[in-house]
C-alpha cells in the first residue's frame, strides 16, 4: 500500500509540475504586459493601481473560506477550479475595453489565483515525505521561475508578432494576454490526472475552523507576509513601467531583463536547501532577503540603466530564492487537516498587504515618482525580513535529505 501511495504521489508531483510550468509561463507573459495594456487603454495610473489591488481585495473575502473548503473537498478540485477561473478571467482582460469588463476579468483571475495557491503548499506537503519536502518546495519554486524565464523571453517578442501577423483586441498587448489564457486552459489538463493522496483525519475537520486558522502561531507566521505584500505592491508590479519610463528601455529589452531575473532566481532557488542545512531555514530566509534590500535601494538610486538592471536581477534572485523554505516551515507547524486553512491565512495576509500597497502606489507615484516607491518597498522588506528571524529562528530545525534519486521530479512556486 505504501508503495502504491508513493507511486501516486510521484505521478501527482510530475503532473502538478507540468501544470505549474504552464502557469508560470502564462503569468510571466501576463505580468510583463498587463500594466502597459492598461495604459494603452487610456486608463489613469490611479485606476491602474486599483486594478492591481483588486485581486487582493477579493482574496480578503475568500481566503479563510477557501482554505476551509480545500481542507474539506481536497487539493485537486481547488487546483482545477482555480486554474479555470484564471483562464476565463484572462480572456476578459484581453478583450475588455470598459473598466467594468477589465475589472471583472481581473477579479476572476484574483479569485482563481487564490484558490490555486491556497491548495498549492498543502498539496506539496502531502505528496512528499519529511526528508524530501525541503527540496521539493525549492524545486517547485525553481520550475516557476524557469518557466517565467522562458515566458518573459517569449513575451518580449509577442507584441510585435501579434501586431504583424494577427492583431487581437483593443491594444498591441491584448494578443499576448489572450495567449496566456490559452496556456492557463492547457495547465488544467494535467491537473485532471492527479489522484488525491488520502489524508488522516481526526474528528470533524470543519469544526471550529475559523478559530483554529486564526490562532496565535498562524497569525504570527502570517504577519511578515503583510509587510512583504505591501512592500511588493508599492513598486514591483510597476518595474516594467519604471524601466520603460526612466531608462527608455523598449519592449524587447524589457522582456530580456525580466527573463534574466527569472532565470537567475530559478537557479538561486536550488541553492537554498544546502544553505538551510548549515544555518536553518529561517536564517536562510533572513540572509537572502536582507541582502536583496541593498540591491533594491541601489536600483532606486542609480541613474545608470546597466547598474539598475544588474541590481534588479540580483534583487529578484535573493528576495525569492528562500521563500519556499518559509512556506514549508509554516506547513510543518500545523496538523494536516488545518494546512489549507493556515495556507489561506498566509495568503490572506499577503493579499491584504498587497491590496493596501497597490491601492496607494498609483496615487503616490503621481506625487513622488516610482523611485520613492522602491525606497518605501525596501523599508517594508527590511521589517518583513527581520520579524520572522527574531520570532522563529531559534526554533527552526531542518534535516534536508539528498537521496540518490531526484525527488519525484520537481515542484516549485
Amino acid at each position: 500500500m505504501r508503495t502504491l501511495q508513493r507511486s501516486h504521489s510521484t505521478r501527482n508531483v510530475r503532473l502538478f509540475l507540468i501544470a505549474l510550468a504552464l502557469h508560470g509561463l502564462s503569468s510571466a507573459i501576463y505580468g510583463l504586459w498587463f500594466n502597459l495594456h492598461l495604459l494603452d487603454l487610456g486608463y489613469p495610473r490611479g485606476l491602474m493601481g486599483v486594478f492591481n489591488a483588486l485581486p487582493s481585495a477579493i482574496a480578503l473575502g475568500i481566503g479563510l473560506p477557501a482554505g476551509w473548503w480545500a481542507d474539506r473537498i481536497g487539493r485537486r478540485p481547488m487546483l482545477i477550479i482555480g486554474g479555470l477561473m484564471m483562464a476565463i478571467g484572462t480572456v476578459g482582460v484581453g478583450l475588455g475595453i470598459s473598466p467594468v469588463w477589465v475589472g471583472l476579468g481581473v477579479g476572476l483571475i484574483g479569485a482563481g489565483y487564490n484558490l490555486f495557491f491556497i491548495a498549492y503548499a498543502p498539496f506539496l506537503t502531502e505528496n512528499a515525505s519529511g526528508s524530501e519536502r525541503t527540496r521539493l518546495f525549492a524545486l517547485s519554486s525553481a520550475v516557476l521561475f524557469w518557466a517565467g524565464f522562458l515566458g518573459e523571453g517569449i513575451g518580449s517578442v509577442l507584441p510585435d508578432l501579434f501586431r504583424t501577423l494577427a492583431p487581437l483586441g483593443p491594444t498591441i498587448y491584448a494578443g499576448p494576454i489572450l495567449f496566456t489564457a490559452l496556456l492557463d486552459f492547457l495547465a488544467v489538463l494535467p491537473l485532471l490526472g492527479i489522484r488525491e493522496v488520502p489524508r488522516m483525519s481526526h474528528g470533524n475537520p470543519t469544526a471550529g475552523w475559523p478559530k483554529r486558522a486564526l490562532r496565535g502561531p498562524a497569525v504570527r507566521m502570517a504577519f511578515p507576509n503583510f509587510l512583504l505584500g505591501m512592500g511588493a505592491a508599492l513598486s514591483i508590479p510597476f518595474l516594467n513601467v519604471y524601466f520603460h519610463e526612466r531608462y527608455q528601455l523598449d519592449d524587447s529589452t524589457l522582456g530580456v531583463l525580466f527573463a534574466l531575473t527569472s532565470a537567475f532566481t530559478g537557479l538561486a532557488t536550488l541553492f537554498a536547501p544546502p544553505i538551510a542545512r548549515w544555518i536553518g531555514r529561517i536564517a536562510t530566509v533572513a540572509l537572502t532577503q536582507g541582502l536583496s534590500v541593498g540591491f533594491l535601494i541601489g536600483m532606486a538610486l542609480t541613474d545608470q540603466a546597466a547598474l539598475a538592471a544588474l541590481a534588479m536581477v540580483l534583487r529578484g534572485a535573493l528576495m525569492n530564492m528562500a521563500s519556499p523554505l518559509y512556506m514549508e516551515f509554516c506547513m510543518e507547524q500545523v496538523p494536516a487537516t488545518e494546512r489549507a486553512a493556515v495556507s489561506g491565512v498566509l495568503n490572506l495576509t499577503w493579499e491584504a498587504g498587497w491590496m493596501v500597497g497597490a491601492a496607494l502606489s498609483g496615487f503616490l507615484q503621481q506625487q513622488y515618482g516610482l523611485a520613492s516607491m522602491l525606497l518605501a518597498t525596501a523599508v517594508l522588506y527590511g521589517a518583513g525580513t527581520a520579524y520572522p528571524y527574531l520570532a522563529f529562528a531559534a526554533h527552526d530545525r531542518v534535516e534536508v535529505a539528498y537521496p540518490q534519486r531526484a525527488v519525484r521530479r520537481q515542484v516549485s512556486c
